[in-house]
């Protein structure tokens, strides 16, 4: 009996601790491809796609962690996709001014809108985003105290 008993438990053991490369790689969906084409052309050699996720958010969420870590480092204002679902292409780039990199590409019906990234580490990180080019949000608003206070009244209200 106790061998039975060892022989389930082994059986169970093994099945949780299975690999995970026997999961499929995500396939590029059309908007992955659009994002794929985008990093090549920013001249990032892609090595893997990640797969994707679709988020929204509301205009509260934009003083709150991670939304406002988010979009502090976007081009884009984010007044236009409050309440809108973005889809996020997450892929593993070469060639990026971090190195090795994740980088998530955000879109909102098939178009680009900005994206997100940090380094691709084996060790956990914190920290904020970086912008899709690698950029903190002290770069992309140099006076970033102001920035952050008018930011703050805006989203506030």
């Amino acid at each position: 009996m106790w061998k039975r008993v060892g022989m389930i438990l082994a059986v169970f053991l093994l099945a949780a601790c299975s690999n995970e490369s026997d999961q499929p790689a995500p396939t590029l969906g059309a908007d992955a491809k659009v994002a794929k084409a985008y990093l090549e052309e920013q001249g990032y050699d892609v090595v893997s796609y990640e797969g994707d996720r679709t988020l929204s958010f509301e205009k509260a969420d934009l003083l709150e962690l991670p939304t406002r870590s988010t979009w502090e480092v976007q081009t884009t204002p984010p007044d236009d996709y409050i309440g809108r679902d973005i889809r996020k292409e997450r892929f593993i780039v070469r060639n990026h001014p971090l190195g090795q990199a994740n980088v998530f590409v955000m879109m909102v019906d098939g178009e680009i809108i900005g994206g997100t990234s940090y380094p691709d580490s084996a060790e956990p990180l914190t920290g904020a985003s970086y912008s899709l080019d690698g950029k903190t949000a002290e770069e992309l608003h140099p006076d970033y105290m102001e920035w952050r206070s008018e930011w703050e009244a805006k989203y506030s209200e």
